[in-house]
């Protein structure tokens, strides 16, 4: 019976070793996601700032692209104005320079001076 008890006992042991193995590396596969999950972690979290970054630089871009736009809206305008101005200006003269004035000819006074 000595026997019988000492080769259940080293066969136990022996299964205790198996299991305290597994364990073991399980434990140390588990340490490891750990720092996986960390460095993704990290990861992420230096993402999230990159991205409020880039998102506000996007705003920034965004909005001096609108204020070059509206500055060349204004410049055009200005000019259409003032191209438009000098327009109605020569028209106006053209028409004032064309139309007859009451021109007081020499004939026309003589009589009025004279009496007649």
């Amino acid at each position: 019976m000595g026997t019988n008890n000492s080769d259940i006992i080293i066969k136990l042991q022996k299964e205790t070793d198996e299991v305290l193995e597994v364990m073991c590396a399980n434990t140390d596969k588990v340490k490891e996601r750990g720092e996986k999950l960390e460095v993704l972690d990290d990861r992420a979290m230096q993402l999230l700032e990159s991205g409020k970054v880039f998102q506000k630089t996007a705003k920034e871009v965004a909005k001096q692209e609108r204020f070059k736009n509206m500055k060349w809206k204004i410049i055009l305008g200005v000019t259409f104005g003032l191209v438009a101005l000098i327009i109605i200006i020569v028209i106006v003269c053209f028409i004032l320079s064309s139309k007859p004035k009451d021109s007081v000819t020499p004939s026309t006074t003589e009589k009025t001076v004279n009496g007649q």
